[in-house]
């Protein structure tokens, strides 16, 4: 047969093609057997007949959902046959909150549809594992679970004994984002004093722009109540890619009367449905916020009322030192965290109340009638207001002098700038990309600029961050120790940019003088600000680490300058890298040991944080894989050897400051002295203690697949329970000050590092991009279609709904100018790296941009190498700020982002 020529192999398969279709039974191969009397005895065994209707039996049906990296939250039907899953389905089964506002069903997505396969994949972890080769050369040795959390546990004592508490990184990354799964290792990394970074800013998540105004960025809308909005639009945002389970209401809005508008350098998915597309320059959208602002100024389209009451515009300045006039000012040992307005009706300067220094916790005005605009004399001190301020700076923003910038004309912004203003409630949606840019910052604080002037909070609208903060203090409680521990907390995006020395890369890249024409600082200045910000202690950095506890993060797929990042940070763990994962990753492949997590629909478990009020139910409908375990049992477990191996050793503990990190008695307070053992206690817990679960069980809640939250759920405000959460309501109706320094939405900033740059005020700021390298064409990765970040991206499914391999996005004008097809292989690179990737006609892209989605893993690249080899990043100074009212370090609301888009690249033919 090998020896066989073509033509006689062709000949030969043709006859015996033509043999069998002449058979009796030829039907089998292109055609059903017709059948008169299906009820008659003589009905043929048909055995795939027995098979397909199997299919849609099952011996139970559990509930979960799928939260690794995705806010969507949607609970799923879990199908199980033979203690296998079979299927998932939506549940589809949310209660309607309201009969005028479209119920939240079904939610759900591709990604989350085809979780069945992928748990039993190939990349699936099953067994405890230990390196025996060199790190990342694949080998590895199965071991029992008692014997190798032993050995770990014995080598986390041993980096206790040699350099004290601090120098263990507990991190957990952003795949543990439901309660449990969640709780497990933070609850250890608070004992054990381990470092984590901040979730949000170490992948770039985190909107700076909308705590620095607001005070609290993850106080935002249900997405229900994009409903009744009459005025949206999406900037770094396209819902119908990577917010599936809530679009439908943004179209459901349109269809109701609103008015949809999609700000996007690329014609997406999202843009097509819009009312208007403003297909705006990349990173170009601050200067267009600014040119809003700019016409709502000059038009007097601004609403005085809610200005003088909501935020700090009447705020008085002082001309001379440019500081907001403190009551320190005026008044010996006076608190500098009271200040000033100027009363028109009795005319003279007033105490704000609800300041942070103020013992009046209101913002009402009381027969006060601030002025915003004018010059007066307070003491001898000439001051003026915030808003004179503002207007100055927004005077430079015309819509004819950033329509080069933005690529909008001028016409069109005058146009929706008033459109926008006459709303009644109007909405402004910030995806998660708004915080990669390094004038991200400026993004979010111009548009919550525009908001303010035109009277849109609470009810009438605001900026939507894509996040609620829910109020879960039991969850909290059980991840910190009853608040009594805490891990050692650090900024995302700083500490991986310090701990992976990606100063020097980004010194190498840049272009020392264009980028500090670009953006307003360079490399130099930069670092002598992260200095400034550590040494004065507004950011913590806790300096290299000995060991590394990595719990689903795959940080050596994320992170910028990849394959030197990973080198650095194999270098500093040299002591000990553990991974905790479901799959072998891109990170699990580099570590000394690897512990298998059980998957979503292998635990206990409960889920909220998302665009709506129900808490979802994990209800374990299978066993885990293999040996594989959930979280919280792992962390039992190690805890359990640790404590062990203490007592054996005879190491007690450590003092850490003020505190004390008790090896010896770790297992005990990690499971509550044997009271909480499993997810499954864990998860009990949670429900029998969280009063914004009402007195359901866990029994009623795992029956139904949610939990609806009662009114105790709202951080802010009470959750209403017949009308959509809308942000900020506490305080336009009920004049609850903001977490600010003024207790009002601020608009100014004294602080040291933003009057270094020039920032005292919202203004607008260019990103690095193309103009400050050698390198043409600027690069974005929005979030991908068809994976959670990193996660199913190397599933079958799909990858067969997309090109299969890594593949960037190119306009055909530009690919003709570099002589490029469709589909072909093409060289991207910079001086930081290359990556090699298919090439994708994509008519809307502009000219001068590579667009590639994230996510792939580096193992899916040619030669391995990946995007992030090419990926050049900064940190934005003003996001190091501290010591200021509401600005210094805060767990997921202020630290610095790791920045994405701030590279180019250029493209040729491979």
């Amino acid at each position: 047969m090998l020896r066989m020529k073509r033509r006689d192999f062709l000949k030969n398969s043709t006859l015996v093609g033509a043999g069998v279709l002449a058979a009796d039974k030829a039907w089998s191969l292109n055609r059903l057997e017709p059948i008169e009397d299906t009820l008659s005895e003589e009905y043929p065994y048909r055995d795939w007949e027995d098979l397909y209707r199997r299919e849609f039996t099952w011996d139970k049906i559990g509930k979960a959902a799928h939260c690794i990296n995705c806010v969507g939250n949607c609970a799923f039907d879990v199908y199980v046959k033979d203690g296998i899953v079979l299927r998932e389905e939506q549940l589809a089964k949310y209660p309607q909150i309201n009969p005028n506002v479209p119920d939240a069903n079904p939610r759900g997505c591709q990604k989350g549809s085809i979780h069945s396969a992928a748990m039993y994949e190939g990349d699936r972890l099953r067994y405890p594992l230990k390196r025996v080769g060199a790190r990342g050369e694949g080998k590895w040795q199965r071991m029992e679970w008692d014997e190798i959390t032993e050995e770990i546990a014995d080598k986390i004592i041993d980096i206790f004994e040699k350099h004290g508490p601090g120098k263990m990184m507990t991190h957990t990354g952003s795949g543990n984002l439901s309660m449990v799964r969640f709780a497990a290792p933070y609850r250890f990394a608070s004992l054990v004093g381990g470092v984590q970074l901040d979730i949000f800013t170490d992948v770039g998540d985190l909107n700076t722009g909308a705590h620095l105004a607001y005070g609290n960025p993850l106080e935002s809308f249900t997405s229900d109540a994009w409903f009744d909005a009459d005025y949206i639009m999406m900037s770094l945002f396209n819902p119908n890619a990577t917010r599936i389970p809530d679009a439908h209401y943004l179209w459901e809005a349109k269809y109701n009367g609103a008015r949809v508008v999609s700000v996007a350098p690329d014609y997406n998915p999202s843009s097509i449905h819009a009312d208007l597309w403003m297909p705006i320059k990349q990173g170009a959208d601050p200067h267009l916020a600014m040119s809003f602002v700019h016409v709502i100024i000059e038009d007097k389209l601004y609403k005085p009322d809610f200005m003088k009451e909501q935020t700090d515009l009447p705020v008085l300045v002082r001309l001379d030192t440019g500081k907001m006039l403190r009551e320190a000012d005026l008044v010996d040992g006076g608190s500098d965290q009271n200040f000033y307005h100027w009363d028109t009706i009795s005319g003279g300067p007033v105490m704000l109340k609800g300041s942070m220094g103020s013992e009046e916790k209101t913002l009402v005005l009381d027969g006060v009638d601030p002025a915003l605009e004018g010059t007066f004399t307070v003491e001898g001190i000439e001051v003026t207001t915030v808003f004179e301020k503002v207007k100055q700076e927004a005077a430079k923003y015309a819509p004819e002098a950033t329509a080069e910038e933005t690529g909008i004309a001028a016409q069109t912004v005058r146009d929706e700038a008033r459109r926008f203003a006459e709303a009644k409630k109007a909405i402004l949606m910030l995806g998660f990309n708004v915080g990669r840019y390094s004038n991200g910052i400026y993004t979010g604080w111009a548009q919550s600029l525009m908001l303010a002037l035109t009277g849109h909070g609470g009810k009438t609208g605001g900026l939507d961050t894509s996040w609620i903060d829910w109020k879960h203090i039991p969850w909290l409680q059980l991840a910190l120790f009853g608040f009594e521990k805490f891990p050692r907390l650090e900024p995302g995006g700083l500490g991986e940019f310090q701990r992976g020395h990606m100063i020097e890369h980004a010194r190498e890249y840049f272009d020392a003088d264009k980028l500090k024409e670009r953006v307003g600082f360079n490399v130099d200045e930069m670092e002598e600000m992260i200095n400034e910000s550590i040494g004065e202690g507004w950011m913590p950095y806790h300096g290299d680490m000995k060991g590394l506890i990595s719990i689903a993060d795959n940080k050596f797929r994320r992170n910028k300058f990849a394959d030197r990042y990973r080198e650095r940070i194999l270098e500093e763990v040299e002591e000990l890298f553990v991974d905790i994962n479901v799959r072998m990753d891109s990170t699990a492949q580099w570590a000394d040991y690897l512990l298998p997590a059980a998957s979503h629909y292998e635990a206990w478990d409960l889920r909220s944080v998302g665009f709506h009020r129900f808490i979802n139910v994990f209800s374990r409908p299978v066993d885990p894989i293999g040996e594989a375990k959930p979280d919280w049992d792992i962390m039992v477990l190690l805890t359990q050897k640790i404590q062990e191996r203490a007592l054996a050793r005879g190491v007690s503990g450590y003092q850490d400051g003020d505190v004390s990190r008790d090896l010896h008695t770790i297992f005990d307070d990690f499971t509550m002295n044997g009271t909480i053992m499993t997810d499954y206690d864990a998860t009990n817990w949670l429900v029998e203690n969280s009063p914004e679960m009402g007195d359901v069980t866990l029994e009623e809640a795992a029956e139904k697949g949610f939990i609806v939250m009662n009114a105790e759920g709202g951080n802010n405000q009470p959750i209403p329970p017949d009308e959509p959460y809308n942000p900020f309501v506490a305080q336009t109706r009920d004049k609850k000050p903001y977490e600010t320094l003024t207790g009002r939405v601020t608009f100014y900033c004294d602080h040291p590092t933003f009057e270094r740059m020039g920032a005292v005020v919202p203004t607008a700021r260019h990103h690095a991009g193309s103009a400050a390298s050698n390198y043409p064409l600027s690069f974005y990765s929005p979030h991908t279609r068809w994976g959670i970040h990193s996660n199913w991206r190397s599933n079958k499914f799909m990858l067969r709904l997309q090109r299969g391999e890594p593949n960037i996005y190119i306009s055909p004008i530009l690919a003709a100018q570099k002589g490029i097809t469709d589909g072909s292989r093409v060289r991207i690179f910079n001086s930081a790296g290359e990556f090699f990737a298919q090439a994708k006609f994509y008519p809307s892209m502009p000219e001068g941009s590579i667009m590639m989605e994230h996510g792939w893993e580096p193992h899916q690249y040619e030669q391995m190498k990946p995007m992030n080899n090419t990926m050049a990043t900064l940190i934005q100074p003003l996001e190091l700020a501290g010591g200021w009212g509401h600005l210094g370090f805060k767990l997921f609301k202020w630290n610095a982002n790791q920045l994405a888009h701030e590279s180019s690249v250029d493209v040729e033919p491979a």
